[in-house]
């Protein structure tokens, strides 16, 4: 049941404990959906022009700044609906923000990963408690229908690997939050298949289903994602490895830090709801604002992983019956991710 004025409910915390993800429905109403999507899209677009994004891999338009250097975006991390549902899912009332957010247009990247400090070994402190980072995703177009939301594995935050849980694509609207810990093997970009909303398609093979076997985005797809914490052994080990230059030197989330709204300003916001702004690197922020536009039209980071799975049972049959169609010229050749 839920409470008065409580977002998510002890049934949905306990789901989440057990599933590694919730989804809350209708959290912002339809004229602030509105407003975020033209928000997200313009400062993008800005950002495009001066090369303040990650390289893309696909298309996606990923300004380099956190959700707070966003104008009409930033009120995201402090709003206290969004800090309640954080609040409620981390389990402290001591909750931090360490300038992981960001927002995304357009796009199709997609394959299995978890965000966490340590993916593949049951022994890494990562491990060994409950995990206290979640991270949540405010999708502004259907995906219920349509294709592009969120894909998780249920309960994948219980496994060091990404080949155990239940695919399920999440059934996302505009106005819904979706929530997941860090720990939870996802990807972007789910292809939902016409006729067939039962099938849950592991992400390499989504790339090679024939366009029209998929349902289509309902729209430009937009995105916006922030991840809160608390002070613990779980932030710490997490801002460590993304602070290390000397093992991780082309990741994303340092450069971001230089270019995020670290203002004094910036961390009242967040105090008055609050929340603690904390900035992990001695430059954080040192590049907020800046209008040098950078002669190679993107910010260079290190390569994703690829999602190298191979489909299985029903996904399986889909590939065979789609290379049969091919090879007798009723369907187009296999789309790339």
């Amino acid at each position: 049941m839920v409470r008065k004025n409580e977002l998510v409910s002890a049934d949905q915390v306990l789901a989440f404990q057990r599933d590694g993800f919730v989804l809350v429905r209708n959290v912002l109403d339809r004229s602030e959906v509105t407003e975020l999507r033209n928000a997200i899209q313009t400062f993008a677009g800005r950002a495009k022009t001066l090369g303040h994004v990650l390289r893309s891999a696909t298309g996606e338009v990923v300004p380099v700044t956190d959700l707070l250097g966003q104008p009409g975006v930033g009120w995201l991390l402090s709003d206290s609906r969004i800090v309640a549902i954080a609040r409620r899912l981390v389990g402290r009332e001591d909750l931090v923000y360490f300038g992981d957010s960001g927002s995304m247009v357009g796009g199709k990247l997609r394959g299995f990963h978890k965000d966490n400090t340590n993916r593949d070994t049951a022994e890494h402190p990562d491990w060994l408690s409950p995990y206290t980072l979640v991270r949540l995703g405010v999708y502004l177009q259907d995906h219920s229908r349509h294709s592009g939301g969120l894909k998780v594995r249920r309960s994948s935050h219980l496994h060091a690997d990404i080949t155990s849980g239940e695919i399920v694509d999440l059934p996302t609207q505009p106005g819904d939050v979706v929530a997941w810990s860090l720990r939870t093997t996802h990807s972007g970009f789910a292809v939902r298949v016409r006729g067939l909303p039962f099938v849950h398609l592991q992400p390499r093979f989504e790339g090679r289903l024939p366009a029209w076997l998929r349902r289509p985005e309902s729209c430009l797809r937009i995105a916006a994602f922030m991840t809160f914490g608390t002070n613990d052994a779980h932030l710490r080990n997490y801002v460590a490895k993304h602070a290390d230059l000397a093992t991780y030197a082309d990741n994303y989330l340092y450069k971001q830090w230089l270019y995020n709204d670290g203002s004094e300003a910036a961390s009242r916001r967040l105090a008055d709801a609050g929340v603690t702004l904390q900035r992990p690197i001695p430059g954080y922020g040192s590049k907020f604002g800046s209008e040098e536009k950078l002669a190679t039209g993107y910010v260079q980071t290190g390569p994703s992983r690829p999602d190298v799975y191979p489909a299985s049972r029903v996904e399986a049959w889909i590939r065979r019956g789609g290379r049969v169609l091919r090879s007798v010229g009723l369907a187009g050749p296999e789309v790339s991710q």
